[in-house]
């Protein structure tokens, strides 16, 4: 009787080991879409930090205020703050003149808000704007853009994170030419 119990009870542990057909990994860029021309004003862009968070390749996403969560099977090809820091130094990055100005960054937040159907993209992104030299910091502004994902699932989410992401990046050019002006000084 132990024997056959113990043949029923390996059995069912290796029947729960049996991996069945699961949904394929998916990996997706965060892409504002081309960059703009370079401002009149060049900008040294540090590399953007993020919240602990989201600093991971998984995309988040939250189906009730206060929470967030990782999609199972979809993440980033590469952690957020490094796509927008990309982004940022190809529209902004260039040689400053002596004593010019650094763009330092903080992804504060980026996921799906999935409360209601299909969702908005959200991302929440904060910035100074130092003084290379002194390293005085000249201006500090938080930026948040939200986009409507295309459909309630993580690849619909995605491509309201590259329209929110674009608008957002566009934001914090023009914040830039603002600050950058010498009578804003």
């Amino acid at each position: 009787m132990k024997a056959v119990l113990g043949i029923l009870l390996a059995t069912s542990l290796a029947a729960c080991a049996v991996p069945g057909p699961r949904e394929p990994d998916r990996y997706f860029i965060l892409d504002a879409g081309i960059a703009a021309p370079r401002p009149a004003v060049p900008v040294v862009v540090a590399p953007t930090t993020a919240s602990s968070f989201y600093d991971t390749q998984d995309i988040a996403y939250s189906r009730a205020p206060g929470t967030r969560a990782y999609y199972q099977f979809n993440r980033w090809t590469e952690r957020p703050q490094r796509s927008v820091h990309a982004q940022l130094a190809a529209r902004l990055g260039g040689v400053p003149a002596k004593g010019g100005l650094r763009l330092e960054t903080n992804l504060d937040e980026i996921y799906h808000d999935a409360s209601d159907r299909p969702g908005t993209a959200r991302i929440a992104l904060t910035a100074e704007l130092v003084d290379a030299r002194g390293r005085a910091v000249l201006a500090r502004r938080s930026f948040s853009r939200s986009a409507p994902a295309a459909s309630y699932d993580a690849p619909g989410a995605v491509q309201g994170f590259n329209r929110a992401l674009a608008a957002l990046l566009g934001d914090v050019e023009a914040w830039i030419a603002a600050e950058a002006r010498p009578e804003a000084r």
